[in-house]
């Protein structure tokens, strides 16, 4: 069974966000459990180079998921007899003695020597290797009868001689087979000795040999179950709900967490609670361990910087411990926790700030991904529109060509020319609609609501041309349409090209809602006021059938017409949108038996 050790600097390399694969693959390479579970997995061959690329074809996420489940496979169980370091690097040292001998006998080095001989050490068998079936099922044979096989059958056959029984008897069998005079192969062994103890310091497992590796391990494996909940979501507010839950059950507290801001200027508290600090502050303790990557402890003393002791007064403590989170060698910000000195969870500390860590530099490369792919989008979106602008507009330069022939041959008819002057103008209307969809304006730019061009128009001409250009399709849906507007000049300051987009959506709606025989009415009323504003109101008041009260709840919410393909559903939301930028408003009254009345109130 996998030394705990050995599982510990497994799930450190295995669980970074940027996993060193060629790391991960040297450290598999030392244990016959891990090996051999992965190659199963993987379905392939005991050779270095075929395993490194069959990790490399794994997705992050995949890598990630297979390397949790292969630690739990390995983990220990109650009860269960367990490697002791010790014991696992003798076996490491056999492995390494077989490259030592695989030189000597001059068979190539990246032929997977080791990895086959130590998992046929350890009995780990695999279907798919011939070469390692091979070796197992011939191990044990007597050594003369060994005299024609191949050259890795018969180191194979001293490294098993050399771990069952003694460096005497396997000295034998290597001069034996190999022609390895005895003191040259006590040579051999002690260089096979010096490979596994640089193989262990290679991956940090001669470091700390008196940790309390079981403890590690179950605060990893803890860490990296509740770690699931970061996946919820990966914005900072789902970050920080689940960074609280986690915390909560970790340490039974939750630490102060900084992030440092998009600009690398300052430290900014995750709950934004307002508290801030500079990252290149010289008086803070907290800025200098993020800038250093490397833990600190804080005091409530006088010499301290205020902002630290701030942090403190928050968590209500009069010392902590500073951890910085840092992803792929990037500080990310800092966690401040309370020191308990009846427990100590420095370790478990580090770990979840390596967890943290990795998380919020996916959120922030999820962010960068998602701006880059809206600044494609809107690329594509300006060019796209741009074309339907400019192919729009070659039609309606045509018709506003013949319009103007029209009008001279027309021109002794001036009830006929004042038509075609009327079309004329929502045509060009029309082209200038289509012209504002190309002025994409950058984000920081857009004008607020209610800004546009403002002039002074007299608003009963402007309601009369709106309701003749309207008596056309009155007429096609047999519906009669009149106005009882006040007489004479009405001068008003507005938008006159919003408030013809608005009637004429206000109009048409009311037209398709109608039957055969009824009748749409627009009207206007002076002396309105509202909230103290002088304006007045414009009434387009139906005969028909009323508004469903389900409709009437999202009003002017965009919504899928049912009115056929030739319509968006998007009018009555256009309105609201206008109607706002108008700085005016707009209600609705509606029955079955009296139809509908949408007025309209416009400021003078």
């Amino acid at each position: 069974m996998t030394p705990e050790a050995v599982i510990h600097r497994y799930l450190q390399v295995a669980n970074r966000s940027d996993v060193d694969l060629e790391a991960l693959a040297r450290l598999v390479a030392t244990d016959a459990d891990l090996l051999g579970r992965w190659l199963a997995l993987l379905e392939c061959p005991a050779h270095p180079t075929a395993f490194l690329t069959a990790l490399r074809e794994l997705d992050p996420w995949t890598l990630n998921n297979l390397a949790q489940a292969q630690a739990w496979a390995v983990l220990p169980i109650a009860g269960s007899a367990r490697l002791s370091l010790d014991q696992w690097q003798a076996v490491l040292k056999a492995a390494c003695l077989s490259e030592v001998l695989a030189d000597h006998a001059d068979i190539p080095r990246d032929d997977g020597v080791r990895m086959k001989v130590l998992l046929a050490i350890s009995g780990v068998n695999l279907p798919h290797d011939p070469a390692l079936t091979e070796l197992i099922a011939f191990r044990g044979i007597r050594a003369e009868l060994l005299e024609d096989a191949d050259a890795l059958q018969k180191i194979f056959s001293v490294v098993d001689v050399f771990e069952l029984h003694d460096a005497d008897q396997a000295a034998r069998t290597a001069n034996e087979l190999l022609r390895v005079p005895p003191k040259e192969f006590a040579d051999l062994v002690d260089e096979a000795a010096a490979r596994s103890v640089r193989l262990m310091n290679e991956l940090g497992l001669m470091d700390e040999m008196d940790a309390d590796w079981s403890e590690r391990l179950w605060v990893q494996q803890q860490v990296s179950m509740l770690a699931n909940l970061f996946t919820e979501g990966r914005d900072q507010g789902s970050l920080y709900t689940a960074h609280c839950l986690i915390t909560r059950s970790l340490f039974g507290s939750i630490p102060f967490c900084f992030t440092i801001d998009a600009e690398a200027h300052y430290l900014l508290p995750m709950d934004r609670n307002g508290l801030r600090i500079a990252l290149a502050s010289t008086s803070s303790s907290i800025a200098h361990a993020v800038r250093e990557g490397s833990s600190a402890t804080i005091a409530d003393d006088p010499d301290v910087a205020v902002a630290d002791r701030q942090v403190l007064r928050r968590l209500q403590v009069e010392d902590a411990l500073v951890v910085p989170l840092v992803a792929n060698d990037v500080p990310l910000g800092a966690l401040v926790f309370k020191i308990n000195e009846d427990v100590d969870n420095e370790f478990g500390m580090s770990v979840y700030a390596d967890e943290l860590a990795k998380w919020l530099a996916v959120s922030r490369l999820e962010a960068d991904d998602a701006s880059t792919a809206l600044d494609s989008y809107r690329s594509m979106e300006e060019k796209r529109l741009s074309e339907i602008v400019h192919e729009a507009n070659n039609p309606l330069s045509i018709v506003h060509n013949y319009l103007h022939i029209l009008e001279l041959r027309l021109k002794s008819e001036p009830s006929v020319v004042e038509q075609l002057h009327m079309v004329a103008h929502e045509v060009k209307r029309a082209a200038d609609i289509f012209q504002k969809v190309r002025e994409l304006p950058e984000l920081e730019a857009v004008r607020p609501a209610g800004e546009g061009r403002l002039t002074e128009f007299d608003l009963t001409t402007t309601l009369r041309r709106s309701v003749e250009l309207h008596q056309g399709y009155a007429e096609e849906r047999f519906v009669t349409l009149v106005s009882e507007l006040i007489y004479g000049e009405l001068s008003i300051t507005s938008d006159e090209n919003k408030l013809l987009q608005v009637l004429s959506n206000l109009l048409r709606n009311a037209l398709e809602a109608c039957r055969h025989g009824d009748q749409v009415t627009v009207t206007n009323t002076l002396g309105v006021y509202r909230e103290g504003r002088e304006g007045v109101e414009i009434s387009v008041r139906d005969t028909g059938p009323g508004v469903p009260r389900e409709v009437l709840e999202k009003l002017f919410e965009p919504k899928r017409s049912t009115k056929g393909p030739d319509h968006a559903g998007l009018g009555l939301h256009i309105v609201g949108r206008l109607v706002g930028e108008l700085r005016g408003g707009i209600d609705v009254r509606t029955s079955e038996s009296t139809g509908t009345t949408f007025t309209l109130f416009l400021p003078m």
